[in-house]
């Protein structure tokens, strides 16, 4: 099977080449695995949502896992209203109008719902790392799912689970208990005051436009495809399975972490990126 998938692709390659023959006329080509795209369609303060990213921060950490790259799409309704403005000139007693559109995002689980998706979102865009971003969310989820939110919440989680990650990543680096741990103290303080300036960044994004814009963007795909159940799991670009009331269904290829595990191996191994 895999070679036919291969070959097909060498063909459609091959057919390309001729085709364009004037671009790729004698070019090497590649063909590499892609990442297999997974994502999470939820909302921050759902139950099934924190059971959903509970288990699928699980299964990032499989032994073997291909490369992916996961994603959470949050679901919500936008609206668009159409604004009018007049505005009179006194000395032409002319006047003008103006007309702009306002867009408002709304969530299941009211504002706090949105503020929190929005802080998940602005996380992830100033720290892309899944092995960084899934542990914001699910210590999100576990430590205090009742201030999913609130601003403040979201700066603690983030020093926590950035503070637990520097020293994982030392413990990778012997080198840093020799000389009294000095050069470790040093790389800390460096990698501290650069998170600083990140989260300063996050708060930013949360509060301001940037954020807005992230959440309309990831309503949007939610609505794009047409998903409207929190949590609605997507693997390789199609749906897998869904939390429900607590309750897995639709999951035909099972709903354990082993499970989920075994469909991202076989995605992989039908997902090719060709490059000239």
């Amino acid at each position: 099977m895999k070679l036919t998938v291969i070959s097909s692709i060498l063909a459609l390659v091959l057919i390309s080449s001729s085709a364009d023959i004037g671009v790729h006329a004698n070019t090497p080509f590649i063909i590499e695995k892609s990442p297999v795209d997974i994502t999470l369609f939820v909302m921050s303060r759902c139950p099934d949502a924190i059971k959903c990213e509970d288990t699928f921060s699980q299964v990032f950490q499989a032994k073997g896992l291909p490369e992916i790259n996961p994603s959470l799409s949050y679901i919500g309704s936008i609206d668009e209203t159409e604004v009018s403005t007049t505005e009179l000139d006194l000395v032409t007693t002319s006047t003008t109008t103006t007309t702009t559109v306002v867009t408002k995002v709304s969530c299941k689980h009211g504002p706090l719902e949105c503020a929190g998706n929005i802080q998940q979102l602005c996380f992830k865009e100033f720290f892309p790392d899944y092995k960084v971003w899934v542990p914001f969310v699910t210590t999100m989820n576990s430590w205090q799912p009742r201030r999913i939110g609130e601003p403040l919440y979201a700066r603690e989680v983030a020093k926590r689970v950035l503070r637990l990650r520097q020293r994982q990543l030392r413990r990778l680096q012997p080198h840093y208990l020799q000389n009294g741990d000095k050069e470790g103290d040093k790389e800390d303080e460096k990698k501290e005051k650069e998170q600083e300036t990140l989260l300063e960044k996050v708060d930013e994004c949360s509060n301001g436009q940037q954020g807005f814009d992230l959440l309309v963007e990831s309503v949007q795909n939610t609505l794009d495809h047409g998903v409207g159940t929190s949590c609605t799991v997507f693997i390789d670009n199609k749906k897998r399975c869904v939390v429900d009331g607590g309750v897995w269904r639709e999951c035909p290829g099972g709903s354990t972490v082993g499970d989920f595990v075994r469909s991202i191996k076989e995605a992989a191994d039908k997902v090719f990126r060709i490059s000239w």
